[in-house]
């Protein structure tokens, strides 16, 4: 489980790197998870996702506004849906709950967002000459 191959590439080199490292992270707290270490590790993992996926769809929002790619609004409407997500397990976390396999599935869902969605995006900014890739 969560483990990076070429497949997940998009073609934008801010992009991979950033899906590498979820994927960096991913790993690390699916092996806490199997050695009885996850809830442990929830605080530190939590504040991860959180700079994480702010970080890494405001680079696919701004490439997505540079090439004008036509489905942005729903790839941005999954972003929006991601980040409820994860704020609602933070806040879950927060009051004391255990979320660990709520913060595995929503790992998943970005995995599968990766594979799906920001696939679809890479594709279409390959088809897009002179395109800029995001900072």
């Amino acid at each position: 489980m969560f483990e990076w191959n070429d497949d997940y590439l998009v073609g934008v080199t801010a992009i991979d790197e950033q899906h590498k490292q979820l994927f960096r992270l991913a790993r690390r707290f699916h092996d806490a998870v199997v050695a009885n270490k996850g809830k442990a590790m929830l605080d530190e993992l939590l504040d991860a996702l959180v700079r994480y996926t702010e970080g890494h769809f405001q680079v696919e929002e701004r490439l997505m506004m540079a090439c004008h790619y036509p489905e942005h609004e729903q790839h941005s409407s999954e972003h929006r849906d991601l980040r409820a997500r994860l704020a609602t397990s933070e806040e879950r976390f927060e009051n004391g709950e255990t979320v660990t396999i709520q913060v595995l599935q929503f790992m998943s869902r970005l995995t599968a967002h990766i594979t799906s969605t920001d696939l679809r995006l890479g594709d279409y900014h390959r088809t897009q000459k002179d395109a800029p890739n995001p900072v």
